[in-house]
């Protein structure tokens, strides 16, 4: 690592995706130690406290997946930290693996900037875009990238008519989805328009604004992207749900869907979703990494479904899968994305402040 740096891989977080960012953290932080990287780890409880999680990392063969942070800091309270930057130094360059609200929509990366601190992955203002769908499907849409039909519903607009005029103009089945989550957390796949109202309440419960998306009959496709300036895009995964759409639970628990690594797909469609893929990063100004996820639809047209930038690295997580079938393995992957978070850390600090 350029300058004897310290990774420090930060985890857990407020969201819904906890868990999830407790399993990519041991991996990277398993990958960088067998690389012989100095490691270093920060939790962040559900309730936003900043845990030293040092010591969790010295059993880390033991586990599938880092302690989180609300245990270890209810069985060591001592480990608590006063703030994020007592954590850090000098020499720190931050893994922020907080996946969701908190840790993908600009607010930690925020704290990195008033700090001063380099990090992986997309900066304020391109997190908190690529986290709110509407916002992100708006500025897609603007740039003449193709995206699935949508409207945003906010609590105000809640309301039968609303939703009334929504099926009208999207048809069914439709999707509901909290406007800034991941991980299918709290997404409904409606058929009949009874269901509508529930499913938006429970989107609601996660969300101040939701997304009602419209179907699209097709295949659905995972890229990895990675770059600051210029950018690499991978060959394409594709996803085939066990359910009646690539759910949590079908991600994360059932172990039944499959995802086929190439995907079957000619090449000239690859490239076309490759550039789709190219342009969406460009677009919502993304540097380090995102994974794009694409449907393809009936006439053989890429929609955008979403932009993630701050993917999982679990052992079913596609990103680093498409990479390792690209020829990068995980050690190599991190030692790029810690190089791009240290270029472009350096970029802005070239940047006049003043005339």
């Amino acid at each position: 690592m350029t300058g004897a740096r310290e990774l420090v891989v930060i985890y857990g977080g407020p969201s819904a995706e906890h868990e999830v960012s407790c399993i990519s953290a041991l991996r990277i932080v398993a990958a960088a130690r067998r690389d012989g990287k100095t490691v270093s780890a920060i939790g962040l409880t559900h309730d936003k406290h900043w845990v030293d999680a040092r010591g969790a990392l010295e059993n880390i063969d033991e586990w599938d997946e880092l302690p989180s942070p609300d245990v270890l800091i209810a069985e060591h309270p001592g480990c608590e930290l006063p703030d994020l930057a007592a954590g850090l130094s000098s020499r720190s360059v931050v893994f922020p693996l907080l996946h969701g609200p908190f840790g993908e929509d600009g607010v930690i990366q925020g704290h990195f900037e008033a700090h001063g601190v380099p990090y992986v992955g997309a900066g304020v203002l391109s997190s908190a875009i690529c986290m709110d769908k509407g916002i992100a499907k708006s500025v897609l849409h603007d740039h003449g990238i193709p995206v699935a039909g949508w409207q945003l519903i906010d609590r105000r607009q809640f309301e039968d008519g609303a939703l009334a005029l929504a099926v009208e103009g999207l048809g069914l089945p439709l999707f509901v989805k909290p406007a800034n989550l991941g991980s299918s957390i709290g997404v409904t796949k409606v058929k009949e328009a009874a269901h509508l109202g529930a499913a938006v309440e429970l989107a609601f419960e996660f969300d101040d604004a939701v997304i009602l998306e419209e179907f699209v009959d097709g295949r659905e496709f995972e890229l990895a992207l990675l770059g600051n300036e210029e950018v690499s895009v991978s060959g394409a995964g594709e996803i085939r749900a066990s359910r009646e759409f690539y759910d949590y639970e079908d991600k994360y628990l059932l172990g039944v869907a499959k995802t086929i690594v190439p995907a079957d797909l000619r090449h000239d469609q690859l490239a076309r979703a490759q550039e789709v893929a190219r342009q969406a990063y460009r677009a919502l100004r993304v540097e380090g990494l995102a994974r794009v996820d694409l449907f393809m639809d009936g006439k053989g047209r890429f929609l955008i479904n979403d932009v993630n930038t701050m993917p999982g690295f679990t052992p079913i997580s596609m990103y680093p899968m498409l990479w390792e079938a690209e020829g990068l393995p995980l050690r190599a992957l991190i030692d790029l994305l810690i190089g791009l978070a240290l270029a472009r850390h350096e970029r802005r600090r070239g940047l006049r402040t003043h005339r």
